[in-house]
């Protein structure tokens, strides 16, 4: 009588190690996969062909609805020392579509990829908001992050992907001879 009461304690308590087991592996995975994502190498590629026509294919202002728009742009890499763990010096795109006019920039205006060209060599990336406190109503900031590690002080060139959302066209707006700052 005794002896099935035994065996469902024991089925119980591999039942619960085996859940515990399960939960375990699945936050390893979790973690694991969290890590191959933050350790995402930046697009990078080297095609002059692609730089020629991203610089030809720019202006240093654009007109979208009668307003007209120019770019600014900061990059950097952080090399303050310090900190427990070796961390990687990406670098950091901070960019700003201005209204030449300081007038509104309507919401149907937005900032859609970055290439920042070095050489031939470019960095494309996705940028997203602006952490900044205050951006006035007449820029449109973004920032990427995740870069590559290139020299500091050296000059390169930044294009940026405007869309107008309501008649769906694109432009290509451009600052040159951007230096790369060092922060210490």
């Amino acid at each position: 009588m005794h002896e099935p009461l035994g065996n469902i304690k024991a089925f119980l308590h591999v039942n619960k190690i085996m859940r515990n087991l399960f939960q375990t592996i699945k936050a390893i995975l979790l973690l694991s996969s969290l890590c191959l994502l933050s350790c995402e190498k930046p697009d990078l590629t080297d095609d002059p062909i692609l730089a020629e026509q991203l610089l030809a294919n720019s202006n240093d202002t654009i007109l979208i609805d009668s307003q007209e728009y120019f770019l600014e742009a900061e990059l950097s890499r952080n090399l303050m020392p310090g900190g427990p763990i070796p961390t990687k010096r990406k670098l950091a795109a901070f960019i700003s579509l201005v209204n030449a006019d300081s007038l509104p920039i309507p919401g149907n205006i937005s900032i859609t990829k970055l290439y920042v060209i070095n050489g031939t060599v470019i960095w494309t990336s996705v940028p997203h908001d602006s952490n900044s406190l205050y951006i006035p109503d007449y820029k449109l900031s973004k920032v990427s992050n995740e870069g590559p590690e290139w020299e500091t002080d050296i000059l390169v060139d930044v294009v940026a992907e405007i869309s107008n959302n309501q008649t769906k066209q694109k432009h290509l707006i451009l600052k040159l001879d951007q230096i790369i700052e060092a922060l210490y």
